[in-house]
């Protein structure tokens, strides 16, 4: 029972983790389109700056915490198909229920938060011991 506990925790606290600060980023990029270019997507450049933030928070904790929080490798994989749709989709429901409500555009949140859970999970994944 403690294991079972113990690996919940761990699962919690990593895809907690990564859904948290990609809705930091997510907050600090609110869509602040105006006018005329409300129905432009504004390209990839958001979608890859996710990705290269989200690899940089990776390598970050990487430094904090060295040893991955998963014991087995079928968790870590879980993880890395798991956190980024979780991510996304938390992404996703919260720009259309906060960002909407403020006028801007909650298109593209649900790729911006899974390219960078994935990205996260990708760098931990590679980097650690």
């Amino acid at each position: 029972m403690e294991e079972v506990l113990g690996l919940l925790i761990q699962v919690v606290f990593e895809v907690g983790l990564q859904v948290l600060i990609c809705f930091g980023f997510d907050f600090a990029t609110e869509g602040r389109h105006t006018g005329d270019e409300r129905g432009s997507t504004g390209g990839c450049g958001w979608l890859v700056a996710f990705l290269v933030f989200g690899g940089l928070c990776g390598g970050i904790s990487l430094m904090v915490v060295p040893d991955l929080i998963l014991p087995t490798l079928g968790l870590r994989l879980a993880n890395l198909v798991l956190a980024p749709l979780f991510a996304g989709t938390g992404s996703q429901l919260f720009a259309a229920h906060v960002w909407s409500a403020r006028g801007a555009d909650p298109r593209n949140h649900f790729w911006r938060g899974f390219g960078f859970a994935l990205a996260f999970g990708l760098v931990r994944l590679a980097g650690s011991r």
